[in-house]
């Protein structure tokens, strides 16, 4: 009884160390106290919810979802009440959204060239990057830059070119659709997927506003439409920030194993 209780006395003082080296118990094994998620102490809310659970995953992806849409949407209603201008053609909001897909254009193309990466999840940050850089020009006024011969053909070329490099993205992505679909479960809940897929729902409940179907103030609906595409371009930014794209990648398109370490990143 009496060693019993001396031992449940000792227990926390054993507690406070997250090691046990140089103590009088050199007879017991060393023990070291972590935490789960010990690595990202610096990190409370990390965007690619590294190491979550599912359904937290989820949860906290829908809430930073809201709270984001939130924000932006009650800072632009402020900024429009304070100066309607805002929502002219190549005004703040416009120029908000051209920088946001620029930045998310890059931060996909810069990942789609991580080696660390297996070539499937390369090849969709490559086509995320194509699809949101042609946004951009189509969100781009040419008036707003240079409204001269040479910059129109500057433009037209550059449209040409993406569209070319879209086109040969399908046919290429086309040859290994079994690879995607086998993986469709995982890449679709994504955080990165889940992000670009409600970035184009907000686009698409953008267009009635721009074709004014509804009956409503001109500038209000100019307004909700200027919103929701900012609100697109934000969450594709995010998208780019987020960058994990999960998949249980066994052979790489090229038919080629894939290192340890490219595995256990895809498997995360």
């Amino acid at each position: 009884m009496k060693s019993r209780f001396t031992v449940s006395l000792t227990r926390p003082a054993l507690l406070q160390n997250t090691r046990l080296q140089n103590t009088p118990f050199q007879g017991i094994p060393a023990m070291e106290l972590r935490a789960r998620h010990h690595n990202y102490l610096a990190q409370p809310f990390s965007m690619e919810l590294i190491d979550y659970d599912d359904q937290i995953r989820t949860i906290a992806l829908a809430f930073f979802i809201v709270g984001l849409v939130a924000i932006t949407s009650s800072l632009s209603f402020e900024a429009w009440l304070l100066n309607p201008a805002i929502i002219k053609k190549n005004a703040l909001l416009e120029l908000a959204q051209s920088v946001f897909l620029i930045l998310a254009a890059l931060l996909q193309a810069w990942r789609a060239f991580n080696t660390q990466e297996s070539n499937l999840i390369r090849e969709i940050h490559r086509g995320l990057a194509l699809f949101i850089f042609a946004l951009f020009l189509c969100e781009v006024n040419e008036e707003f830059i240079s409204s001269s011969v040479l910059w129109n053909l500057l433009e037209t070329t550059i449209q040409l070119i993406t569209l070319l490099a879209i086109f040969g993205f399908a046919m290429h992505m086309s040859r290994v659709i079994k690879l995607v679909t086998g993986n469709l479960t995982q890449i679709l809940l994504s955080p990165t997927i889940l992000l670009s897929i409600i970035a184009c729902v907000f686009y698409v409940c953008s267009f009635p506003f721009d074709r004014e179907l509804f009956a409503m103030n001109k500038n209000l609906a100019k307004w909700f439409e200027e919103t929701l595409e900012l609100n697109a371009c934000l969450l594709f930014f995010c998208a780019g920030l987020a960058g994990n794209i999960k998949s249980a990648v066994v052979k790489n398109i090229n038919g080629a194993v894939p290192s340890p370490g490219c595995h256990e990143q895809s498997s995360q």
